[in-house]
């Protein structure tokens, strides 16, 4: 890895530091993914790499362009993150679940080419948006997944079925699960979220920025989690060595920031099957090493909603393409049909939106105010005792010098006045960053 042979070269600790690691991944994915994208594009359109037919006239934008996101991540990854359990876990999830996403994209363009040569009609094209059944995609994610699974069981010491309970303590209740629930639980969250990734996909290419928000939050989990103080203060299990999927995280970042200058309207490339289903696995087995599992309906609601959505839109509802052609209009048609067109059948579930909304809302508030008081409290008691311990064995010079009421206005007042000041950082800087 290429930090460490700096560090094996100049002997400057820098080169070792997590920040700096995370810093240098994320830098690296968005200057290639921003330099090598118009070349990888001008590619594609020569090989007439696109799922979608002419639009008056014009030609679709290319697909496939996830994997130049993927290869990035991946050479990131391999230069700034030291290799252990955790980081391979998670670099052998996104290289299998890319791999499968690659196939289906390839699988469409070739599709699309018979479609030309007058092989299958564009009716059957269109009937048969997948370029690999889903079937056979589900089984491939569940064997990949139950691989990883065991792979991390074996040689992750700390791994075991304990499940983190979104704000409640350890403590308090940290269940456990017995081995076959906690690899079904892994298989699971893995696969909803690149099948939740890669419907979101299709919605308009709106995947990036759950993408983002989903590998920031886990980015910053894996930080927190590989310092014990950190950790303790935080609600947070400390595992040593999960704060190796920081660069990884911040490298999907970088890559994300520097596709959406591509992506957005007119959008130039599409991420495609081999992208979405890539970071969307990844970050699914990341949310599982790290156990913040049950986070992941929360941070990436719109991942697992999509996922939810999957079975319906195979059934009973609208093809994702058309709900991709309807979005934009969608709550315009909505607001017509309650208030212009008096339609009743609206007003229930738009009532039930607003409440689960609201109540998402309330949840989300009581968890920042009880972690927020929970770590400044922690401090507040860390610090006084640190304090005390110092006036313990401070000698009779210092007591005659300091008056008593100094004393007790550092021991009481400052700590306090520093604990509200920490809290207000850190919550300024997740409503900053978000």
């Amino acid at each position: 890895m290429l930090s460490l042979l700096l560090f094996h070269l100049t002997h400057v600790h820098l080169f070792e530091d997590r920040l700096f690691r995370a810093g240098a991944a994320s830098l690296f994915t968005a200057l290639l993914v921003f330099l090598a994208m118009p070349h990888y594009i001008a590619f594609l359109k020569r090989r007439d790499a696109t799922a979608d037919f002419d639009h008056q006239g014009k030609p679709p934008p290319p697909i496939l362009g996830g994997m130049l996101l993927v290869i990035a991540v991946i050479a990131a990854s391999l230069c700034f993150a030291k290799l252990n359990a955790y980081s391979g876990s998670a670099l052998v999830i996104l290289t299998a679940y890319a791999a499968i996403g690659a196939v289906d994209d390839l699988m469409k363009v070739r599709n699309k080419r018979l479609v030309a040569l007058g092989k299958i009609s564009r009716a059957d094209y269109q009937a048969k948006a997948d370029g690999i059944s889903a079937r056979l995609r589900m089984t491939l994610y569940i064997l990949f997944s139950l691989l990883v699974a065991g792979f991390a069981y074996k040689f992750i010491p700390g791994l075991s079925g304990h499940v983190t309970l979104p704000f409640v303590k350890p403590e308090v209740w940290f269940p456990h699960l017995p081995n076959w629930a906690f690899i079904a639980l892994i298989c699971l969250v893995t696969t909803a979220s690149a099948n939740g990734a890669n419907f979101t996909d299709g919605l308009d290419s709106l995947v990036s920025v759950p993408l983002i928000t989903t590998a920031l939050f886990a980015g910053v989990v894996a930080y927190i989690s590989g310092n014990a103080i950190f950790a303790k203060y935080f609600l947070i299990p400390y595992i040593p060595g999960g704060d190796e999927l920081f660069p990884i995280c911040t490298a999907i970042i970088g890559a994300m920031l520097a596709y959406l200058w591509y992506n957005s309207p007119p959008a130039e490339i599409y991420m495609g099957d081999a992208g979405s289903i890539g970071l969307g696995g990844a970050i699914g087995i990341m949310f599982v090493l790290l156990r913040i599992e049950l986070f992941l309906p929360i941070v990436g609601a719109v991942l697992v909603g999509l996922f939810a959505y999957g079975p319906l839109s195979a059934t009973e509802a609208l093809p994702a393409d058309e709900i991709a052609a309807l979005a934009p209009d969608l709550p315009q048609e909505v607001m017509d049909d309650v208030f212009q067109r008096r339609d009743p059948s609206l007003v229930l579930p738009i009532a039930l939106a607003v409440f689960i909304s609201f109540a998402i809302r309330g949840v989300s508030d009581y968890g920042h105010s009880v972690l927020m008081n929970h770590i400044g409290q922690r401090m507040v008691a860390d610090m006084q005792t640190q304090v005390y311990d110092h006036l313990i064995v401070a000698d009779l010079a210092f007591f005659h010098g300091v008056a008593a009421g100094e004393l007790i206005s550092r021991v009481v007042n400052d700590v306090g006045v520093l604990r509200g000041g920490v809290a207000e950082c850190l919550t300024s800087i997740g409503k900053s960053t978000l």
